[in-house]
């Protein structure tokens, strides 16, 4: 018995057991028959529909990116193209905070992470579907790129120039400008999951090693921009490149199951774990 119930809406279950809670993600994924073909580059195999997982061992905590927790680190990047990406994700496991929400495609690594820490506490599991993207998509560069942008407040239209000087070849793309400037507003607001790039320039041991993805944070809108996404009036928005957020649907929204583990359970998981292999010389590999 999981208590999983089959709807679409946000749901939160209590466990009493950790055979509960791998039932749980095996009702989950047989509900939404995951994983399925998504969207995605032609040719990308692994571009598809299907459920991530992140651990907190704090069961009261929201899904945030690091560095909202850490407002004083300095998030420029001077690494170009495809390794913008690869140098975020080097630096979300390795240096600093980052706007990066790291998830994985394995339970027993959500686990970990959910129990290894606050023993005290009651933790918590989060199943989230999704249709992730591959590293060298170019949307990624321009999402990513909004580290390097200095100014507190900048207009789409702003940031819309400063992407086609570094990456002309974006003109290719577009007829006009004011398609790229809906093309902006239609993620910047929001992000995307990135897959961990197959033939990486940087060793990242960590996030191979804990089957990891990683959640690129959209940035705050100054004013509401429902109204505001058409080719008309789109490079008109007003963003804030240094206030990443996570998207609405982590915070109660369709789709998300939340797993409280209680924290009696804690230690029984972790020995588990350890019998997997799931350890932490395992998972954070120096």
């Amino acid at each position: 018995m999981s208590d999983f119930e089959e709807k679409y809406d946000y749901q939160e279950i209590m466990v009493e057991d950790i055979s509960q809670i791998y039932q749980i993600a095996n009702d989950y994924n047989s509900f939404y028959d995951l994983p399925r073909s998504g969207r995605g580059d032609p040719g990308d195999e692994r571009t598809y529909l299907q459920a991530f997982y992140r651990g907190q061992s704090d069961s009261s905590w929201k899904i945030t990116p690091s560095i909202c927790r850490d407002t004083s680190v300095d998030e420029s990047i001077s690494e170009y193209g495809d390794l913008l990406f690869e140098v975020m994700a080097y630096n979300q496991h390795y240096i600093h905070a980052t706007r990066l929400i790291d998830f994985t495609m394995d339970i027993n690594v959500a686990l970990f992470f959910a129990c290894c820490e606050n023993i005290e506490k009651d933790a918590a599991i989060f199943i989230w579907s999704y249709s992730p993207y591959d590293p060298k998509w170019t949307r990624i560069k321009i999402q990513c790129e909004l580290v390097n942008v200095k100014k507190q407040r900048i207009s789409v239209s702003e940031y819309a120039e400063i992407l086609l000087q570094k990456y002309p070849e974006l003109k290719d793309n577009y007829t006009y400008k004011k398609d790229f400037y809906t093309d902006l507003v239609s993620y910047l607001d929001h992000g995307f999951m990135i897959m961990q790039p197959r033939n990486p320039y940087l060793e990242n041991m960590r996030i191979q090693r804990q089957k990891g993805c990683l959640y690129v944070c959209g940035v705050k809108f100054e004013t509401p921009i429902d109204k505001m996404r058409t080719s008309v009036n789109a490079g008109n928005n007003i963003l804030c490149p240094n206030e990443p957020e996570a998207p609405k649907e982590l915070d109660g929204g369709n789709f998300l199951v939340k797993v409280v583990i209680p924290a009696r359970l804690k230690n029984v998981i972790m020995k588990q774990l350890e019998e997997k292999g799931i350890t932490k010389e395992a998972l954070l590999p120096m």
